[in-house]
Order: C-alpha cells, then sequence, then structure tokens
C-alpha cells in the first residue's frame, strides 16, 4: 500500500469534487480497507467479497427475509418441482442427491454474450483442480452433467443438506468462459507434467494474478447489476450499470464509487465532511463514541445505523509448533495456554465501555442466530486473571524478575512474549490491543505489536501462511457468517470425503489453501462435522453439531471475542441500502438501491 498516496487521502483529497449523489444519479462510499485483488477463486478478504458481490449474480440468493430466491436460476430447485432427487438406503437415510438447475431465459453477460452452461461447467473445472489453492472446496459435487445450454445436473455423492444455497464453486462468482476459458488453458498446459509445486506456483502467478483480478485490469465481464469501470490503486474503484442484467431497476443507481481511506479515523472525518453517501460495510467500527460523534454532527443530512450482522471477532491462533519455534516456546498448540489467553481479558469491558453495548461476548464461533447455534454445556469463559494464571503456572511458567513469565526450555529461558497482529488503522482493533495488553500484563504476558494494512495481512502470503512463521502468535479478525446455511466447516482439519491429509490446513503441500488457518485438527470434530453436513434429519443434525461446538468450545482454536453489530451512515434519500445476517453485504441486493430524489421506492427499511 503506497502509504505516501493514503497519508494526502483525506478531507481536502476530496474537497476539490462535490459529491453529486441523486444529482447525477451516483452512490459514493467510504471503506477503510480496499482489496488486494479481486481473484474470486482464492481471496476471502471481506472488502473483495462486497465489490463483488455488485458485479456477479449467483445462481440463487437470499434476501432480508432469510428467504433463498432465484437470481440466474429459473428457479429454486427442490424436490416438489423435480429439481432435487435423493438417493435413500434401505434405512432411509439419504445416501446422495443430484440437483438439476436450469438457468433463468435470456440471462446475458455484461458485454451482451449469453450466460450458459459452458460457464458453470467451467467453474465447476476450476475450482475443482487440487493445484487451486481455494479456501475450502467443502461439499464439492461428484459430478457435472450438462443437459443442454441452459440446464446441468449437480450430484453430490456423498450427500451435502445446504447444497441448493450453497453450490461452493459458483456461490459467489461465475467465470465468463469465452473470457477465462482460453487463459485457464494456457496456464493448464504451462503445468502440464510439473510437480505439484511447481504447477501450484504456474497458477497462482500466470492464473490468479491475471490482469482481470487486479487493477492493472479489472473484471471487463461481469453478470451481475453493476460493470466494472475504473481502479485507481490505493485512491478509488469505479462501477457502473450493467444494463444486461435481468434485474435491471430503472429507478436505481447508475455508478458506484468506493473511495479507499488509510485508517478508520480517515473515514471518519470525511463522513463528518460530507463526503462519502454512505460508508461500506467494512468501514467505520461500531463504539459508542463513534456513534454519538456521528448522530451529534449529523445535522439532517446523513442517518446512522447500526445492524445486527452474522460477523463475530476473534483471535486465530498459530498452532504450528513443529515449523515455528516460538509457537512450541510459548505452548499455543497446548489448549491450556489458549484457555489462559481468553480468561486473562476482560471481554465485557470491551463491549460494554468501548463498543457500547454494539457487541456481545460470545464463547461459539457458530453466530447466535443460527438456528443449530447453543450455550448449553459450553465454558462461558468470564473474566478470570487468576484461573489464568492457575493454567500457565501449570504449564510450567514462573513470574521473571520483571514480573513477565518465563520457562525453560533445552537449557534456554523463554520469556512469554506473544506476537499480536492486527490491521493497521483500524482504530478500535487498535485499541482493543492496548486493551488487552494491559489485561495480559496482569497475568505476566508481554505483548509485541506487529500490525500491518488489510491490504499486507488479508493477503494470501501472509494470513495463510502461519505454518511458515509469517506470523507466529494471534491474529485479531472478523468472520462473516452465513447462519443460514450451518456451516463449521471452517475448523476442520481432514474431510474423509477427500481422502486428502490436512486439506483445510495451509501449508506448502497444498499450496496454502484451506480455511483452518491456525492449524487445529480434533478426529472428533472433524468425524462431527462430516456427519452433520449430510445428516438431512434437522434433530439429529441439530444433536452433531451441538456436540462440535462443545469440542470447540473445550479447545478453543481460536479465541472468540465478540458478535459485532456493524455501523454504517447513508445520506438522507438513500434506499434500500442495508444489511443483515441473512445478506451480509449492501451489494448483495445491489440493483434496488437508489435515491427517493430519482423515484427509488422503498423496499426493505434500512436500520
Amino acid at each position: 500500500m503506497n502509504k505516501k498516496i493514503l497519508a494526502a487521502f483525506g478531507v481536502l483529497a476530496l474537497s476539490g469534487a462535490a459529491l453529486a449523489g441523486s444529482t447525477d444519479n451516483s452512490l459514493v462510499l467510504g471503506t477503510g480497507q480496499q482489496p488486494t485483488a479481486l481473484d474470486p477463486f482464492v481471496n476471502n478478504q471481506a472488502i473483495s467479497a462486497e465489490v463483488n458481490s455488485w458485479m456477479h449474480a449467483s445462481l440463487a440468493y437470499f434476501g432480508f427475509d432469510g428467504e433463498l430466491k432465484a437470481d440466474l436460476a429459473a428457479e429454486i430447485p427442490t424436490e416438489a418441482n423435480g429439481g432435487v432427487k435423493l438417493t435413500k438406503n434401505a434405512q432411509g437415510d439419504v445416501t446422495a442427491q443430484t440437483i438439476r438447475w436450469n438457468l433463468r431465459p435470456g440471462i446475458k453477460w455484461s458485454d451482451g454474450r449469453p450466460i450458459t452452461t459452458a460457464d458453470f461447467k467451467l467453474a465447476y473445472d476450476i475450482f475443482g483442480d487440487e493445484r487451486l489453492p481455494v479456501s475450502s472446496r467443502d461439499n464439492y459435487p461428484k459430478t457435472f452433467k450438462v443437459i443442454d445450454d441452459n440446464s446441468f445436473e449437480l450430484t453430490y455423492d456423498p450427500p451435502y443438506l445446504f447444497a441448493v444455497a450453497a453450490p461452493s464453486m459458483f456461490s459467489n462468482y461465475l467465470p465468463p468462459a469465452h473470457i477465462i476459458r482460453p487463459i485457464w488453458e494456457r496456464v493448464k498446459a504451462a503445468a502440464a507434467g510439473k510437480s505439484k509445486e511447481q504447477a501450484i506456483e504456474i497458477i497462482q502467478k500466470d492464473f490468479l494474478a491475471n490482469k482481470f483480478f487486479t487493477a492493472a485490469g479489472g473484471p471487463i465481464v461481469t453478470s451481475g447489476p453493476f460493470k466494472f469501470q475504473r481502479w485507481t490503486r490505493d485512491q478509488s474503484w469505479t462501477l457502473v450499470r450493467n444494463p444486461n442484467y435481468w434485474q435491471n431497476n430503472p429507478t436505481g443507481v447508475d455508478k458506484i464509487i468506493y473511495r479507499f481511506f488509510k485508517d478508520t479515523n480517515s473515514l471518519q472525518v470525511n463522513v463528518l465532511a460530507g463526503q462519502v453517501d454512505a460508508t461500506s460495510s467494512v468501514g467505520l467500527a461500531a463504539n459508542a463514541t463513534t456513534i454519538k460523534t456521528l448522530k451529534d454532527a449529523s445535522k439532517n443530512v446523513y442517518d446512522v445505523f447500526t445492524p445486527k450482522s452474522a460477523v463475530w471477532e476473534h483471535w486465530d491462533v498459530n498452532q504450528f509448533d513443529e515449523s515455528v519455534p516460538e509457537v512450541a516456546d510459548l505452548q499455543l498448540q497446548d489448549k491450556r495456554t489458549r484457555q489462559a489467553l481468553i480468561y486473562a481479558i476482560d471481554r465485557d469491558t470491551v463491549t460494554e465501555d468501548l463498543r457500547g453495548g454494539t457487541a456481545k461476548p460470545t464463547n461459539n464461533f457458530v453466530n447466535s442466530v443460527a438456528s443449530v447455534y447453543t450455550d448449553v454445556g459450553l465454558t462461558k469463559y468470564n473474566y478470570n486473571p487468576e484461573r489464568s494464571k492457575q493454567l500457565l503456572a501449570a504449564l510450567g511458567w514462573k513470574p521473571g524478575a520483571d514480573g513477565i513469565l518465563e520457562r525453560n526450555v533445552g537449557g534456554r529461558t523463554v520469556k512469554f512474549v506473544l506476537e499480536y497482529v492486527t490491521t493497521a488503522g483500524n482504530a478500535v482493533r487498535e485499541r482493543d490491543q492496548q486493551f488487552y495488553k494491559e489485561n495480559f500484563k496482569k497475568v505476566g504476558i508481554d505483548v509485541r505489536f506487529n500490525n500491518a494494512p488489510s491490504s499486507v495481512v488479508f493477503d494470501d502470503a501472509f494470513i495463510a501462511q502461519a505454518s511458515t512463521g509469517k506470523w507466529k502468535g494471534i491474529f485479531q479478525f472478523a468472520y462473516v457468517q452465513q447462519p443460514l446455511t450451518e456451516d463449521l466447516g471452517t475448523y476442520y482439519c481432514e474431510d474423509p470425503a477427500s481422502k486428502t491429509v490436512k486439506d483445510n490446513v495451509p501449508t506448502a503441500a497444498n499450496g496454502f489453501a484451506g480455511q483452518n488457518i491456525g492449524g487445529w485438527c480434533n478426529a472428533a470434530y472433524d468425524k462431527l462435522w462430516d456427519q452433520a453436513r449430510r445428516e438431512f434429519n434437522p434433530v439429529e443434525r441439530k444433536k452433531l453439531l451441538a456436540e462440535a461446538q462443545k469440542i470447540w468450545n473445550e479447545e478453543l482454536p481460536a479465541i472468540p471475542l465478540y458478535e459485532r453489530s456493524d455501523l454504517y451512515t447513508a445520506r438522507k434519500g438513500l434506499r434500500n441500502y442495508t444489511w443483515n445476517a441473512a445478506t451480509r453485504y449492501p451489494s448483495a441486493l445491489g440493483w434496488q438501491i437508489g435515491w427517493a430524489q430519482r423515484g427509488q421506492k422503498e423496499i426493505v427499511p434500512m436500520k
């Protein structure tokens, strides 16, 4: 990230360009992050997901009511309409399922070419290539059958309960075959005959870093309500309406401009100065001071909203003790150490005082709005520094002369100095850090901050490489969940169906693919997760997932901090710019967003 550009990118950087808003039917959004890239295959950065959602349509999407609705699909497949066929054994258990998708007639790419089965087949082929280091291949269909240009079938064997709601390889991105297939074929040819490691390197360099996914080119062909126009690195991102999108709204906005700010404080200053129409879901951090400041200064120009989101703030913990000496020295791979860390921190004060009640502590990673969420039998992990000290003492730690814990390791004196990483420029997270540092000091733990901009820490070269020691301790960030699909797959280690060892743990062996970035492995958890995702009886599934949550809560592969409410502002007259736990991003229903001054009606209340 170019710090010199960003340093100047404050209020003055925008003061020469008055916001037209409803005048020219544009929407200027402010965000404290920018995408590292827009590669939709591997990149799992929240701001990338939000930006891509404006441009890329899915077979189906969740509405604000939590109901699944057809988008590129003509209808939602069900057993009743013949779109879902279940195979059962003699006991009545579902052993496989076939989903038939029929495409909506007349759907087109932004360049006017028809969207066909060939585009979906390409997605299936690309995501299915094990040399592509995607974040997850959970529940990947066993087969893809082409029926015709507008219909295809996916067979899941073993079955997956949410196959209709989350067909993994094109839930968020559909590659235009007429653009991407030639690139993919060239890359595959270059990788042919190479070792897996060499092939992964070729795919990362020549495919994932292709100009269509970066500021050098941008995604020139899209399927959703908007299409790409311009990306000026470290400054702005511009989208314009896609006239070929089937849900083209005549009263919706014509242009969307993202302004990237170096930190949340700069973003807040520009909101107060009236330099943005609304803020991104990856923007302001909710806390009592910020909310009061924004409301006091609103002067009937904008509104302030705090929607309940499906976001949980946490620390991922590096547990690669075999490859990272610092992990072994601090015994981060031992659950007792992780338990000591959570007992040492006062999360109630953070949520009540620092975040002004816009967050609540959690002891789970499953969102509390999910139907399978449970807190029965879970340890509450209330603030208890004495319990933290007891656990650390049992692991051999003793206070040194300076009060910092130390222990002898093979004749060496090791001090308990914990590396703590988060996104530089996020004022609320940096304040969290200072508070937690004081908490840790009371139990004898010293903390060393190692923050960097979001474009650095969320790059796969950093976040996915705990095994190489790119980060060595704890890493604070937020995960955005989809509670309606009841997915507990983030922390599994080995997928029995794939027969690939540790396929969800990013290491050099798999091109740093997978979501389980800390490296936690628990066979009992993996078995429960695997059974649950294939269990069609809701009562039995809930029992399996409750047991999995108990294991997670006991082991703490990550340290849960709190569930968050989001915070955003929107200029008066803006309609339908909002989100909730089901939709997750404002861009999910982007074609509905418009200005009242230009005739846009309220479809969903902003809150």
